[in-house]
């Protein structure tokens, strides 16, 4: 696996929660949640909750051998979306964050719920060049600013060519009324919350054309391939009115019209290539985004991823 360098790093390192009613609606498109309990964030001390939570999961590998990538994944809702789909037997799963040393531990914290052997995943170095990796991955990470994805969307749409499942949950909110909002703020919410899910939506589209095409001149037969999958989580927010969050609630709900259209778009515009988009809609989850874990939070405000 070739992996490319600034602006964005792929890694993958040396060595809760979310549930789905159904994984089967996973693989139609569609990802229903309740919450758990407290222990979904991985740096909780209620590591022997985890512990036995995951002994009394039987997975089903309804994602065996497919390649997911989640946003925001390395705390929060993203990171218990990721850690259910390795419990399912996802292939691969690639996080994308902006902190390096935070999706490492994530990924440290997934090996270890999940039971994912160290051994199974080869380290990446950093350099001016390309690395080659020869050994497979289960869980790796993509080094970027989901709100800057236009910069380093080569690489993006590059990391989009194996991925079958994208999930968009990074997210950001500050919390302030209106009229008080600074203007860089508004700016970096919408970049971040909808922006990004534009943006990885769009290369994973593109990415999957690019695989058609290819698999069509390669291929004689008129197998269909398997479908892509794309996740957005939306908030309540978007649908009910709140105080001291309006472009988070803005940007919400232009996520819901995403969805809609990308879905609508896709069916009629992308022959013989099927991708389906669905939203999820959460209410208020313990996540360092409502916990306020400012450990965890840009300047000013909370973040959740």
């Amino acid at each position: 696996m070739t992996t490319s360098l600034l602006p964005a790093r792929v890694f993958a390192p040396s060595s809760s929660s979310i549930f789905a009613h159904s994984m089967n609606d996973i693989r139609k498109g569609c990802l229903s949640v309740t919450p758990r309990t407290r222990d979904h964030r991985f740096f909780s001390s209620s590591r022997s909750v985890q512990t036995s939570a995951a002994t009394r999961f039987q997975s089903a590998n309804r994602l065996a051998g497919r390649t997911c990538m989640v946003t925001g994944g390395s705390s929060g809702i993203g990171y218990a979306i990721a850690e259910r789909f390795l419990q399912e037997g996802a292939s691969s799963i690639i996080l994308v964050g902006r902190s390096q040393k935070r999706l490492q531990d994530a990924a440290d914290n997934l090996n270890a719920s999940t039971g994912v052997s160290p051994d199974a995943n080869a380290t990446i170095t950093t350099g001016e060049l390309n690395v080659q990796q020869d050994a497979p991955s289960r869980i790796r990470f993509l080094v970027g600013d989901i709100g800057e994805a236009a910069s380093w969307m080569r690489e993006l749409e590059k990391e989009m060519a194996t991925v079958d499942v994208l999930v968009n949950a990074a997210g950001i909110s500050i919390s302030s009324i209106l009229p008080r909002s600074e203007l860089a703020d508004i700016s970096q919410i919408l970049r971040t919350n909808l922006e990004g899910a534009v943006l990885t939506s769009r290369a994973l589209i593109r990415a999957a054309i690019r695989s058609r095409v290819r698999t069509r001149k390669n291929d004689s037969t008129d197998a269909n391939p398997l479908s892509k999958c794309i996740i957005n989580v939306s908030s309540l927010l978007a649908l009910k009115a709140g105080t001291g969050a309006v472009p988070y609630a803005a940007s919400k709900a232009g996520v819901l019209g995403l969805t809609r259209s990308v879905a609508v778009e896709a069916a009629a515009s992308l022959k013989d290539l099927a991708i389906r988009s669905n939203a999820i809609v959460p209410g208020y989850i313990e996540t360092p985004m409502i916990a306020g874990d400012y450990s965890l939070a840009i300047p000013g405000g909370n973040e959740s991823y």
